[in-house]
């Protein structure tokens, strides 16, 4: 085997021969036999994670005239070496542009000779899903950049071979600290400023344990930041998983050290989504052999629109319809067609990219949670929530209520936070009112339409999904065991109102009278009763808070139902037991009143 770094004068003078079993290892290419510690150092970094890796092979970044104004707070940021904040953390919604983000900045910073390191993790490449590799690999850039940095940071591992065993703290202050405050030494002050500062990294979520997350967090916390004679800048970007985000809330450590961009929240990608459609699609149209596909009318403005609404400020989405779009062996025109027009039934894929970013987030918080609630359905819960927030078969007006139905389930107070706990990538919480007033309510914020229309999707969430019915039957057997109970919460009114009456009738939820009728006449009439004067305290309720003085707008919906209901339960009795008939049919008189006079009173504000 011929060894690289062998005396050239092996060769000399050498012609017309053949080298069999040629082998080079790429660490001993980048390295000198003759130091074992740089060596070592090599053999536990991560080359994958750099932001120019062959594995990263045109990663992900900003196309031109896009994201120009977070590209420039994050340049200005990176170069401002005055600002006291010497950590910047950029969290977003998965897919929200976060890596193409990190990568620009890098090519930018490596382009101005002022980037020191990046790692970009990444959970599906062993080599940077874990944080073993993370400080051996910065080390290793800072050590590229200075030969005198390299020479401490290879006396370092050569006192220490097991260093990479070590505690990260450990390991950041003799791979780094140590070797910068040696140099420091040898160096002007001018000249250590002068070197490369910005230490990018990306990604953070996707390192396999949270709690390694938290513990690289709290290394760069008491290593780097509370060292104010360390040059570095740093740039970390992830989701707003656990780690990151406990670390920067209000009560966090990292509140008022760190620069906080929550890229979902502060910036609307949607002018930038729609010029980056528009470019990508007409340079696709150019390249294709359909004459449809050069025509100036393709794309549409209204295909263009259809997309950046779906794509509801994710770049990622953008990303899948363009490359999916882009297949040579296929018409663009009929396949953006697919995508624009698609449904479950569509034999074509094009959103299989972004399924399988779904899928894995939703089938990790799943594990994650039913771990912690063995005996609860996460699926399910999500799903319920999900359903009475959009209101699409609750009162449109349901949604205040969301924030109180785990007294319905006999769930802990705050269970909608615990349930997407590990979903912040693609869920939040916002809040109505104000905190402490009865109108104050907290629900669940879904991100991105795409996402919703992935739950909606048998055909793409597959195992994950959870239908209508079963959501339905899940909240209707909820109130029905409140009802039946004698010690009735104050709430339970509400919810049969919002979550029973109000739906029914609507097509596709004939489950509701089937499940209010389980037991027997004595029981059901017992429990009719007692939905009767639910109906009547909302009513009162709603009277009272109307500044008419009547429910017509908020009740008139909960009055309707539950007359369909009565009407429905008179002709299931008719020929049968004729008190409970006689006790439906009062009821249903006395309701029936009342919605007369509420459409009276509607057509007399009319006209």
């Amino acid at each position: 085997m011929l060894r690289v770094g062998a005396p050239s004068s092996f060769f000399t003078n050498a012609s017309n021969f053949v080298v069999k079993g040629l082998q080079i290892n790429a660490h001993q290419h980048e390295s000198n036999s003759n130091d074992p510690g740089w060596e070592r150092l090599l053999q536990n970094t991560a080359p994958n994670a750099l932001h120019d890796s062959e594995c990263r092979f045109d990663p992900p970044k900003c196309d031109e005239d896009t994201r120009v104004e977070v590209i420039g707070e994050l340049m200005g940021w990176i170069q401002d070496r005055e600002s006291p904040q010497r950590l910047l953390c950029m969290t977003g919604a998965a897919g929200s542009g976060k890596s193409a983000l990190q990568q620009t900045v890098a090519e930018e910073c490596s382009g101005k000779d002022i980037l020191a390191s990046t790692f970009f993790f990444s959970s599906s490449d062993p080599t940077r899903n874990t944080i073993s590799a993370v400080i051996p690999t910065i080390a290793y850039q800072l050590g590229s950049n200075n030969p005198t940095l390299r020479e401490a940071i290879s006396a370092a591992v050569t006192k220490d071979p097991l260093i990479f065993k070590k505690s990260l703290k450990t390991q950041m202050h003799r791979l780094i600290i140590s070797p910068f405050q040696a140099l420091s030494k040898t160096i002007s002050k001018p000249e250590l400023t002068a070197l490369p500062y910005a230490i990018l990294i990306d990604g953070l979520d996707e390192c396999s344990e949270e709690q390694r997350q938290a513990e690289l967090l709290a290394t760069i916390d008491e290593c780097l930041l509370q060292n104010d004679n360390l040059p570095f800048r740093i740039f970390i970007a992830s989701r707003p998983e656990w780690a990151i985000r406990s670390a920067l809330e209000v009560t966090g450590y990292l509140y008022l050290k760190a620069y906080h961009i929550q890229l979902s929240d502060q910036y609307d990608a949607s002018g930038d989504i729609r010029r980056a459609l528009w470019r990508k699609l007409y340079d696709i149209g150019r390249r294709s052999g359909d004459p449809r596909a050069q025509s100036p009318s393709w794309p549409s403005e209204e295909d263009i629109e259809t997309l950046v609404f779906n794509a509801s400020g994710q770049f990622i989405y953008a990303a899948t319809v363009i490359k999916f779009v882009s297949e040579r062996r296929s018409s663009p025109v009929d396949r953006l067609r697919a995508v624009v027009t698609w449904t479950p039934e569509d034999p074509m894929q094009p959103f299989a990219a972004l399924d399988l970013l779904y899928t894995n987030i939703l089938s990790s918080a799943k594990e994650a949670y039913e771990l912690a609630h063995p005996e609860r359905d996460f699926l399910l819960l999500l799903r319920t929530y999900q359903r009475v927030e959009d209101g699409r078969w609750t009162a449109p007006y349901a949604y205040h209520i969301s924030s109180s139905l785990a007294e319905l389930f006999h769930l802990e107070v705050n269970a909608h936070r615990w349930l997407i706990s590990d979903l912040h990538s693609l869920v939040s919480t916002v809040t109505y009112g104000v905190q402490g007033h009865p109108s104050f309510s907290e629900v669940l914020h879904f991100y991105h339409k795409s996402f919703i229309d992935f739950l909606d999707s048998a055909s793409r969430s597959k195992n994950l999904f959870v239908s209508d019915s079963r959501t339905v039957e899940f909240v209707t057997a909820s109130c029905i065991k409140a009802l039946d109970k004698d010690d009735e919460f104050p709430s339970v009114g509400t919810f049969v109102c919002l979550l029973l009456l109000a739906p029914f009738g609507r097509p596709g939820f004939g489950c509701i009278p089937r499940l209010l009728s389980m037991g027997g006449n004595l029981e059901k009439m017992k429990r009719w009763e007692k939905v009767d004067k639910c109906v009547s305290d909302y009513s009162e309720r709603c009277r009272l808070a109307t500044p008419q003085g009547f429910p017509v707008n908020i009740s008139a919906p909960v009055l309707y139902g539950w007359l369909a209901f009565l009407s429905h339960a008179l002709l299931e009795h008719e020929n049968r037991d004729q008190e409970i008939y006689r006790r439906i049919q009062a009821l249903h008189d006395k309701w029936e009143q009342i919605s007369r006079s509420i459409m009276e009173e509607e057509f007399r504000e009319a006209s």
